[in-house]
């Protein structure tokens, strides 16, 4: 007797301090709100509009107005005027010389220039969608990871309340004699697990909460956000991941292409004038001189720029190819794994059928005294489970098709 009423203190202490550690845990709990004025879609623009990486790309938008600006430019780079002035010892002989270099285009490099601002105004508009698309995808993972840490809080809730309604059923057969201290401890040891369960979830939950907001800046969740299986069922040129590897392909050809161009320097066309005075053994004159500066050897001094640019091209290449790879592969998972959810889906439902067939039956025993309050809570509790698991396979199968519709790049 002196160890059972130890045994039954040292659940009390247990039971108090895995509340304490539960209560400590949820202090400062995130509250999310559902609204159901809110779509997917909405929710997805509103965190793009406040995510910091809208600074990234006013950043690209101002490299393409840069490149724009140098592309249409009349000169091929900045021109540069020349001022110069002799005098003679004596003071009697001047020279004033002037001039103005200006670097030309060569033949085509406008164009390729042009080409490269073109190839990044289009890198621009795929780095967007795809920065859109990879925000939906954080945004479908945690919202559905939410929605099944919700699940889990209900069942453990549900497996608690069941826990106490044993204990309280298990005393009284106890204080009746029916059974012993003994058969109580293991109920009490099930509770005690339950509780502890049910706090780990709790704090869980509330980690996902976290993270929901940390990722939208937001607290409304949309009330419904289940999507609708796209009729896509491969990787097209459309994809926004595969169109911005191919605007970065494009533009890697551009700036290649423009700098064969180029060469190994810039062509510069040079005006100038002279001016003699004070030299009596001839008249003052004034006299007009032009000349051209071509850069030679171009294949020795830009060889190494285009070499960076050639194995910078070449990696884009293979990425694309190992990105196509792994877009097919991830399609082609997920798709199984739609296929076997909706199997899944059909054989819970059977089961929660047989089982609710079975409560059924054992409803009608424990009124007629055949059947113990224990054991009849048991099967209630097995029944609620499966119609839970019911629920919870329509929570994975709704993911996966949002984790389908990801994969082929469709936005909400």
């Amino acid at each position: 007797m002196y160890c059972l009423g130890y045994l039954n203190r040292l659940f009390f202490l247990a039971i108090v301090s895995t509340v304490g550690m539960a209560e400590n845990y949820h202090n400062n709990p995130v509250t999310l709100q559902y609204d159901s004025d809110l779509s997917l879609s909405v929710l997805v623009e509103n965190t793009l509009a406040k995510s910091p990486d809208q600074f990234w790309l006013e950043a690209l938008a101002t490299e393409v107005k840069a490149l724009r600006k140098r592309s249409d430019s009349w000169a091929a780079g900045a021109a540069s005027i020349d001022l110069g002035y002799q005098e003679a010892s004596s003071g009697t002989l001047h020279f004033i010389d002037g001039g103005v270099s200006v670097p030309i285009w060569h033949w085509g490099q406008q164009d390729a220039e042009a080409q490269v601002a073109h190839a990044a105004a289009q890198g621009f508009l795929d780095q967007t969608a795809t920065f859109q698309l990879q925000v939906a995808g954080v945004i479908r993972a945690v919202l559905w990871d939410y929605a099944l840490s919700e699940f889990k809080l209900k069942e453990a809730m549900l497996a608690v309340e069941f826990s106490e309604q044993a204990l309280v059923a298990v005393s009284q057969s106890v204080q009746l004699g029916e059974l012993s201290h003994l058969d109580l401890l293991p109920i009490k040891r099930d509770l005690l697990t339950q509780r502890t369960r049910l706090a780990q979830i709790k704090t869980d939950l509330n980690k996902m909460a976290k993270r929901f907001q940390t990722i939208t800046h937001s607290n409304a969740v949309p009330y419904r956000f289940d999507e609708k299986r796209t009729d896509s069922n491969e990787i097209n040129v459309n994809h926004p991941l595969l169109a911005f590897i191919n605007s970065k392909i494009a533009r890697k050809k551009a700036e290649y292409q423009a700098l064969v161009l180029r060469g190994s320097g810039q062509t510069r066309l040079s005006l100038g004038v002279n001016s003699d005075r004070g030299d009596i053994r001839s008249n003052d004159t004034e006299s007009f001189n032009i000349a051209l500066n071509i850069p030679l050897g171009s294949e020795a001094h830009n060889g190494p720029a285009l070499s960076v640019i050639s194995i910078k091209l070449t990696k884009l290449i293979a990425d694309r190819a190992h990105l196509i790879h792994d877009l097919n592969d991830n399609v082609f998972d997920l798709s199984q794994n739609i296929a076997l959810g909706e199997d899944v889906l059909v054989m819970v439902k059977e089961i929660a059928k047989l089982e609710s067939d079975r409560l059924k039956i054992s409803e009608r025993s424990y009124q007629a005294g055949e059947l113990s309050l224990y054991k009849f809570k048991k099967i209630q509790l097995t029944q609620r489970r499966a119609e839970l698991k019911v629920m919870e396979q329509v929570i994975i199968n709704n993911k996966t098709i949002a984790l389908y519709n990801q994969s082929l790049g469709v936005l909400p």
